[in-house]
């Protein structure tokens, strides 16, 4: 298990490559937040999507090197061509922490008519969990997003940063940039090479990256509806994230990703104050790449 040190270049490699401007990773504004009790900035939650996903795409106990290695019959040999993220933030990492990734033995379930291989994953930062879950292939979606899709021709017919009519999905539009992609894996840790490498004409963009545009859409959002952020910020509690892998194979740069957003939904979970955004992406081939659920909360709910 792997140890890493967390610099705020790291964090400042990540904010650029997502245009995720919240203030709890910008190293002139943080102490504007009111209340803020990180006293100093913390890492994207997708930044450390992007190690977790990397970490295990390098650890033998992946579905790939299982399916690959492994003469074993929990092994599937059916095509798993979804990956899917269940993360729940437990802590913050901030500059200086050392962070490391715990990779649990694979097993493979069904459920729904839906097959999967789950390996459960714990982050570490100083020897404490700061963020749990599993990451999945599948056979299908486990995460449904927006239910029902907008008319997709109204979607292309939407500004950017727009309201749908009717539907109450906010519109963001953003671009797979080679060059983002490779400083997001850079502020992860991974080795850019293993995905995207011009030289030998490789561009195998990572599932983190177009799923970190949330990031920003969610912010944009905020501040379409006046949501004020330095007085009434938010926090991640949890991602839960589904991604279409072949979709994802026929990526190329300045490909447009068309990121809809729900309007928040009260969550039914124990923290009463936490709302829930689903979220769903299409591309102009009107191919859906990712859906996605956010669950948020106040900063004022969980500090006392």
């Amino acid at each position: 298990m792997s140890e890493y040190i967390m610099s705020q270049m790291h964090i400042e490699a990540a904010r650029n490559a997502t245009d995720d401007f919240n203030l709890f990773h910008d190293k002139h504004r943080w102490h504007k937040i009111k209340d803020n009790p990180f006293r100093g900035t913390v890492a994207l939650g997708f930044q450390l999507g992007c190690f977790v996903e990397d970490q295990v795409n390098r650890s033998a106990k992946n579905y790939i090197q299982q399916l690959n290695t492994a003469n074993k019959p929990q092994i599937s040999g059916s095509p798993l061509n979804f990956s899917q993220y269940e993360l729940t933030f437990a802590g913050a990492v901030k500059p200086g922490d050392s962070i490391s990734l715990v990779v649990r033995d694979g097993r493979l379930s069904s459920g729904a008519n839906t097959e999967y291989f789950s390996n459960r994953v714990a982050l570490k930062a100083n020897g404490k969990t700061v963020l749990l879950g599993y990451k999945r292939q599948s056979s299908a979606h486990l995460i449904k997003g927006i239910a029902p899709l907008p008319n997709f021709e109204e979607v292309f017919n939407s500004d950017d940063r727009s309201f749908i009519t009717g539907s109450h999905c906010f519109v963001k539009r953003k671009y797979m940039i080679v060059g983002n992609a490779k400083n997001f894996l850079t502020s992860a840790f991974a080795e850019q090479s293993d995905y995207i490498d011009e030289f030998i004409d490789k561009v195998s963009f990572p599932e983190m990256y177009p799923l970190s545009l949330i990031s920003s859409a969610l912010l944009e959002r905020a501040q379409a509806v006046g949501q004020d952020l330095i007085a009434e910020p938010m926090i991640y509690l949890s991602h839960k994230l589904s991604i279409d892998n072949k979709v994802m194979s026929t990526l190329q740069s300045n490909d447009c990703l068309n990121i809809l957003l729900s309007s928040p939904i009260k969550s039914a979970d124990k923290n009463a104050q936490s709302v829930v955004h689903h979220c769903s992406c299409v591309l102009a081939t009107k191919e859906v790449l990712f859906h996605a659920e956010i669950q948020l909360a106040p900063l004022s709910s969980l500090v006392k």
